[in-house]
């Protein structure tokens, strides 16, 4: 029989279920978590699947403004360092051509005019203020890039669908090709076999015919032969009788 469990009746207020789970994280290996691991989980200590869900949203939407900020912020530092280098640039250059030339000293007078406009950027890029208004146009910007990004993602995906389609059809095209030409080479070589194997031989009462009429064709010769001889041999008597006259 199990022992019961002596802490299966403890109860926690809602400050130690968060001390307890936030101390349990801490203490866990760090990795990254997905959101059915975190709804399966919060379901085992009793938390529905909406209220995770709702809770994830905000989760979302705070990282997100925290990093809208964090890129309104590291702009303005970007600029800030870019007019920096413009004004001790020119500033520069400046003093040398106001050095090299005879007169009175005047480069300090833009260089305060512009210090006074570099000093108010500086105050503006290296704080942390951040207007509502302007977080708000940097969650649209991020938003829209995002989804110009999944836009150009699913294009390219479907070119690469279009791309691997047109080879497979041009494959299978090629391949039937080939199987019909080996298919009629096939038909044509038995079509040639099955001619030269089906010709008639020649009829009995042909080669009959061939065999009487060369034998008379033969007797034929050779009567003629002996006509032509005949007639030969009474030339010459008729010449031979000629001649004794």
């Amino acid at each position: 029989m199990a022992k019961p469990d002596r802490q299966s009746g403890r109860r926690y207020t809602e400050a130690e279920v968060r001390a307890i789970l936030g101390r349990a994280l801490r203490d866990a290996q760090a990795r990254d978590v997905s959101h059915d691991e975190l709804v399966a989980a919060a379901e085992e200590i009793g938390i529905s699947r909406d209220a995770i869900e709702a809770a994830s949203r905000d989760v979302e939407h705070v990282r997100g403004e925290e990093e809208a900020r964090a890129e309104i912020l590291a702009r303005r530092r970007r600029g800030f360092r870019s007019h920096l280098f413009s004004f001790v640039a020119v500033n520069a250059f400046l003093f040398a051509v106001n050095a090299l030339t005879p007169g009175p000293w005047w480069f300090f007078w833009p260089l305060l005019a512009w210090g006074l406009g570099l000093a108010f950027h500086a105050r503006a890029a290296l704080s942390s203020d951040v207007s509502p208004r302007r977080l708000r146009r940097e969650l649209e910007r991020s938003a829209a890039r995002a989804r110009r990004e999944q836009e150009r993602r699913l294009k390219e995906q479907r070119r690469v669908e279009r791309l691997e389609r047109k080879q497979r059809l041009e494959r299978s095209a090629e391949e039937l090709g080939h199987a019909v030409e080996e298919g009629v080479a096939t038909v044509l070589s038995r079509i040639a076999q099955e001619i030269r194997g089906s010709a008639p031989p020649a009829p009995p009462e042909d080669a009959a015919r061939r065999s009487r009429i060369a034998p008379l064709d033969e007797d034929g010769a050779e009567s003629e032969a002996r006509g032509e001889e005949e007639e030969e041999e009474a030339d010459r008597a008729a010449r031979q009788g000629r001649g004794r006259r």
